[in-house]
């Protein structure tokens, strides 16, 4: 989403359930609650619950405990609106008026946001015999021999309160009514028949909206099918910009193989081949209204599978949490194995989408200082420590934290190939998005059949150009193909 680096990779992930309403927005500099007392704003979307004033219970449960633990701070929370958020937050940012903790995936540059390297550096405070900050948290997504999470200027300037991954829901007494196995949802072709079933049977197959989510990780699992090969031939930078690999792939490696023509996704087989399978999965499944949908609520497609009306959805696994008190029993799901009769490209594989930092994370911009400061990166210290095991457990939420454990009843997530990251990232099919672009969904068109398949990869290529000049820019790179 924001033009950054290694952190494309997790783009569509980390906008993954950001379902809110309307909130007022809080300006920085928040003024203190009372003598020695020090208040800091943490503002993002709603990634829980469709509450248009909380984060829910179990956030206001963490708040408060860290206020009881850190008497001279008191927190606030601010939920911002799905359809504005982004583009919202990043003005403050520009303007100076974004308050203390801000949601990652706000559009921005190095320069904006702290850098908590030196901070990551030192001992958390919240875990006992710590000597690195940075040392607790899982080095497979964060940090690590792989440098995992810097953006493009080598720095860390986010910390995960969590891991993420998404999967398709299904409603269990809706297949068993309609007599459709599960095991056979697990092919393309399988699915896409079952699809015909369902909507025979008066259901919608797969709960779906017009807002950027669905598409891009439905690009994302069937790009991973057909182009990891591909991929492993652009791999020159490692996570920090130098020459080497990297493995998701780094941002520097895409935006160099655009700028010299290695890849151009206009007339590149394999994204065309992508793009019309994503095409044929929607036609056959997806809600029959699904561009008038808007995005809200825990899962793709709105309230449909919560309310029995959708056989399936693709939610992350936030998501579960908002099931609790419904009258059915789910089950979760990978995407479907595209196999060669469905592509000649396909490698056979099983899909992929991976766990990674994509989920709750957040930042502190550059021009918060003083008590402020330390208030916001004692807060981030908190949520990255054993403090929060409760809180994982509530929100169905994966630890970022060594050590700590994951809610039962997530092994669609966290098992097999599908929990494994791609090589080419969480980027779908190596299309990339600028910054102006960053909250819109590019596919819309062409799967809805306005947009002829020849102008929507002409387009894809042109942002994907506009894309990579914003990368050279971000990253200062200077070697010749950047200049």
């Amino acid at each position: 989403m924001q033009p950054k680096g290694r952190t494309r990779a997790i783009r569509l992930v980390a906008m993954t359930a950001l379902f809110a309403s309307t909130a007022a927005f809080t300006l920085a500099g928040c003024s203190s609650a009372g003598s020695g007392t020090t208040t800091i704003t943490l503002s993002g979307p709603n990634q829980f619950n469709a509450d248009t004033n909380s984060f829910g219970p179990a956030w206001d449960k963490l708040v408060s405990g860290f206020e009881k633990d850190n008497p001279d701070i008191t927190v606030k929370t601010n939920v911002l609106p799905i359809a504005s958020w982004a583009q919202a937050s990043a003005a403050q940012l520009t303007a100076g008026t974004a308050p203390e903790l801000i949601f990652n995936q706000t559009t921005h540059t190095p320069s904006q946001v702290q850098s908590l390297d030196s901070y990551l550096n030192k001992p958390n405070p919240f875990i006992a015999g710590n000597k690195k900050w940075i040392d607790a948290l899982n080095p497979k997504y964060f940090g690590g021999p792989g440098k995992l999470g810097l953006n493009a200027a080598g720095n860390h300037e986010w910390v995960p309160f969590n891991l993420v991954g998404v999967a398709i829901y299904y409603n269990k007494s809706i297949l068993a009514k309609t007599k459709i196995d599960v095991s056979s949802l697990s092919t393309f072709a399988g699915f896409v028949k079952s699809c015909e079933t369902l909507k025979k049977a008066g259901y919608a197959p797969l709960a779906t909206d017009n807002g950027p989510l669905t598409h891009g990780w439905e690009m994302i699992a069937i790009s991973s099918t057909i182009f990891n090969e591909e991929v492993k031939k652009l791999n020159q930078f490692d996570p920090t910009g130098a020459p080497g690999t990297a493995n998701p792939l780094a941002g520097k490696s895409i935006a160099k193989a655009v700028l010299t023509g290695e890849l151009d996704v206009s007339t590149n087989p394999q994204v065309t081949s992508a793009l019309k399978l994503l095409k044929a999965f929607n036609d056959a499944c997806a809600t029959p209204n699904w561009s008038g949908v808007k995005a809200s609520g825990a899962f793709s497609g709105g309230t449909d599978f919560q309310a029995g009306k959708a056989a399936m959805a693709w939610g992350t696994n936030f998501a579960a949490s908002n099931l609790t008190s419904k009258d059915f029993k789910y089950g979760t799901l990978a995407f479907p194995t595209v196999s060669k009769s469905d592509s000649k490209y396909a490698s056979g594989e099983a899909a992929q989408f991976g766990v990674s930092t994509g989920g709750t994370s957040y930042m502190i911009p550059s021009y918060i200082k003083g008590k402020q400061l330390s208030a916001a990166v004692k807060f981030l210290q908190y949520v990255s420590s054993p403090k929060i095991q409760p809180w994982l457990d509530k929100t169905a939420s994966i630890p970022a934290v060594t050590g700590l454990k994951a809610p039962p009843g997530l092994s669609a997530f966290t098992d097999g190939r599908w929990s494994t990251v791609p090589v080419q990232g969480q980027g779908a099919a190596l299309i990339e998005l600028p910054a102006a672009l960053s909250a819109q969904n590019p596919y819309e068109g062409y799967v809805l059949g306005e947009t002829p398949l020849e102008t929507a990869l002409a387009t894809f290529q042109k942002n994907n150009l506009t894309w990579a000049r914003e990368q050279v820019t971000q990253g200062k790179w200077t070697e010749a193909w950047a200049k």
